[in-house]
């Protein structure tokens, strides 16, 4: 493979990443978390560039995670001795977010150093975020640290410092692809919840801990089978088994649809919102909203033009109609 092609692979195991069944119940519990948190009297603009802030801290969190473990696995450690041990990890995670949920769904100030509150200090805010993303990575460690090796680490010996480095990011955009696209959409969801169906958002922050509270209990009972399987006592888990059952329709979506594809869609998506939550905020300026929206729509054109128009039209409608 040449150019950007070598990247597709690492891009689409980060994509993957997002949703690995270690860690799937960590993607609503941060989404819930975000959703019982945010200020629902923010602007949409100022809301979706927020969304777009925190999205990217946890990504960051996630990925330096997974550089510092895959260091160490090529330098220092066995891969099989470290994810022995995540599965004890997992249960403490899942222990910790039972009370952090607790205490959402009954509406008391979070004090828990992974998420904390503090809503009001944005630096503080965007650590724990940091930190939320590290936890994430810890219990996705069993089910992703194989590929992430075979995609990125590897790359280095074998492609050389320039193209590992390449492979790396393309690892943190795919990640961030899913985390970004969920976050910003959600952000503006809520906004726009908040301006015309204010009766729904008191229960927003009981379902969030609701949520929280349900991820918990999965990550204890997904840590008692990765500790049983580390030792060699395989027991079936269906709810484990009906994770890895959708884990595998993503991936064959994933492959189907393309990476690349995915990643324009992602950021074609959230530059749309980021667009749609500027025009809200600013109503009365006609001709630099008319302006922006044609700019955007051109980019859309330039893209399926240089692709035939085979890159998102004609598969978007394949999707639709079989």
């Amino acid at each position: 493979m040449t150019g950007i092609e070598q990247f597709t692979f690492p891009f689409g195991v980060g994509l993957l990443a997002a949703f690995n069944p270690c860690g799937f119940a960590m993607l609503p519990t941060y989404l819930g978390f975000f959703l019982g948190t945010e200020d629902a009297s923010t602007s949409r603009l100022r809301a979706v560039l927020r969304g777009l802030g925190v999205g990217t801290m946890l990504t960051v969190g996630f990925v330096t995670v997974f550089a510092s473990i895959g260091v160490l696995v090529a330098w220092f450690l066995n891969q099989s001795t470290v994810v022995d041990q995540v599965g004890w990890i997992t249960i403490g995670i899942g222990a910790a977010l039972i009370p952090l949920g607790v205490a959402i769904l009954l509406g008391r100030p979070i004090r828990l150093p992974v998420l904390g509150q503090a809503q009001r200090a944005s630096d503080r805010t965007m650590t724990s975020v940091f930190l939320f993303g590290v936890s994430y990575a810890l219990v996705s460690l069993s089910c992703t640290l194989g590929l992430f090796l075979q995609a990125v680490s590897n790359t280095f010996t074998t492609d050389g410092v320039a193209n590992g480095v390449g492979s790396f990011v393309a690892y943190g955009l795919g990640m961030g692809a899913v985390v970004l696209f969920l976050t910003v959409s959600l952000a503006w969801a809520k906004s726009q919840v908040a301006t015309g169906m204010r009766r729904i958002l008191p229960l927003v922050e009981p379902l969030s801990g609701i949520i929280v509270v349900l991820a918990g209990f999965y990550l204890i009972d997904y840590g008692i089978w990765e500790i049983r399987l580390a030792n060699d006592v395989y027991a079936g888990n269906l709810m484990v088994d009906q994770f890895l059952d959708v884990q595998a329709a993503i991936s064959g979506w994933i492959s189907d649809v393309t990476p690349p594809r995915l990643g324009v869609l992602s950021l074609l998506a959230i530059s749309g919102l980021l667009l749609l939550a500027w025009r809200a905020d600013h109503p009365h300026d006609g001709l630099r909203r008319r302006s922006m929206t044609v700019i955007w729509l051109l980019i859309i054109a330039f893209v399926e033009a240089i692709n035939d128009w085979d890159f998102l039209f004609q598969p978007v409608v394949r999707t639709l109609i079989p």
